[in-house]
């Protein structure tokens, strides 16, 4: 497996190493430490991982992209003058201290003491990013004080790491923290006995989903993003309860909005000025479709509760993305396709429902929104401005805010894809004459991602 990067670069954030924006797939770089000296010395491997892992998640910051394997290994690139990327490990300064590089040009493993446990930290459940942070989750030993029966046969418990910097609240580590020490994590969180099923982060929020099928945040909430009961606070420097009429199962975030998903139903919670029309709802998901009176008042006081407005997908769906302005459901062809009036950003490597539309609205200024010419694609990526798909003859399509090259080289006037897309192919010397195949997709803030076998 391998992984192509374009887009924009300023701090290194592709992993190709260097600094300067590509508009067009650029092999990633990874650096593997020498057995003999693990601690000391690395060198530079471009072609997979290694140990052969598989790409699942990518998550992109402002300036920093954070990349998580199936076998549960987080590697990070891109700015790390306050450690957002985590503890380097390569070189150890005289004074005894892990350094922290600038900018880290090739992807780095990321692996973290954990001070409560005494334990160190190499494999990983979830992670997200926001602009300047990052959240990581973790199964760790119990630490003492949580040895009691608590009706978990598990020795271990979910901890949420977080690193990088917080002006907002972002890492979660209280009022009176803006930079986190790699390797702290947000105290007494989870609660006890639960578990982190579910990950999201806006540009200065964060949102998990838990194991009872609560939802919790943090960061910015004065928009709404964490609910209508925590508005009034405008920062949640501490995870808060967020109210959602059903049992919770996936999260999406938006850079002021967050979809969050269950059986069959989602809630968007954002601002009630509504000024992309995140809120708008299409008919084909809209609650109210079909409902009595009843039933729609019903309804009305769920919304109302948690301050944002509902949906209902009554067809298969492989998941909710969000853009910084927009909400994306990927759904099988039944659903069909409304086009009102934009991270997490993450690879889809759900194949089951290859082929389905996208039911999308919100800010469509820059060409966010799928194109009307666009095919039904197999797997679908959504960055801050902009998105990938990977459609079902295997070619690889790109559209929305382009400035940066992430949706290629041609762009109108603007720096835009917009009404149309670009399809992005693979250098010819690893695509398809060298029988590479493309797998999987991914965008974040103004960088696209392509994952070949």
């Amino acid at each position: 497996m391998r992984l192509f990067a374009f887009g924009s670069n300023g701090s290194g954030q592709l992993g190709i190493g260097h600094e300067e924006d590509v508009s067009t797939p650029t092999q990633c770089l990874f650096e593997q430490p020498e057995p003999s000296q693990r601690s000391q010395i690395t060198t530079i491997q471009n072609t997979t991982l290694s140990d052969e892992s598989q790409i699942i998640s990518i998550a992109a910051g402002g300036n920093h992209t954070l990349l998580l394997t199936t076998s549960g290994s987080i590697y990070a690139a891109g700015c790390n003058e306050d450690g957002r990327c985590g503890p380097h490990r390569a070189t150890k300064p005289s004074n005894g201290h892990e350094s922290n590089e600038g900018n880290i040009l090739r992807f780095r493993r990321m692996i973290l003491s954990d001070a409560v446990s005494d334990t160190e930290v190499s494999k990983f459940k979830h992670v997200s990013a926001t602009w300047e942070g990052t959240i990581a989750v973790a199964s760790v030993p119990r630490s003492s004080g949580n040895n009691v029966d608590h009706g978990d046969i598990s020795d271990t418990e979910d901890r949420v790491f977080v690193f990088g910097s917080s002006p907002k609240g972002e890492l979660g580590l209280g009022k009176d923290t803006t930079v986190s020490v790699p390797g702290a994590c947000i105290p007494s969180f989870p609660p006890p006995d639960l578990r982190i099923t579910a990950l999201a982060s806006g540009m200065a929020h964060s949102v998990a989903v838990l194991s009872n099928g609560d939802v919790y945040g943090w960061g910015g909430a004065r928009k709404g993003q964490l609910g209508r009961e925590n508005r009034e606070g405008k920062v949640a420097y501490s995870p808060v309860r967020i109210r959602v009429p059903f049992f919770a199962e996936a999260v999406a975030c938006g850079r002021e909005f967050t979809v969050v998903s269950g059986p069959g139903k989602f809630v968007v919670l954002g601002d009630e000025g509504n000024r992309w029309g995140i809120l708008d709802v299409p008919k084909s998901l809209s609650l109210r479709a079909g409902l009595d009176d009843a039933d729609r008042d019903h309804l009305q006081g769920d919304e109302q509760g948690c301050g944002g407005r509902g949906g209902t997908i009554r067809h298969p769906y492989t998941g909710i993305a969000a853009s910084w302005h927009g909400v994306y459901v990927h759904a099988t062809h039944e659903l069909g396709r409304e086009e009102p009036s934009i991270s997490d950003a993450k690879t889809n490597s759900d194949s089951d429902l290859a082929g389905g539309s996208i039911v999308a609205w919100g800010r469509n200024d820059r060409g966010q929104l799928p194109p009307p010419n666009l095919s039904p694609p197999a797997k679908l990526a959504v960055g801050s401005e902009h998105a990938i798909a990977l459609l079902g003859d295997g070619r690889v399509a790109a559209f929305g805010w382009g400035e940066h090259g992430n949706c290629g080289p041609d762009t109108n006037s603007q720096g835009n894809v917009s009404g149309t897309y670009n399809v992005i192919s693979l250098p010819e010397a690893v695509g398809v004459g060298a029988g590479a195949k493309v797998v999987g997709v991914g965008a974040g803030c103004a960088t696209s991602w392509m994952i070949a076998t």
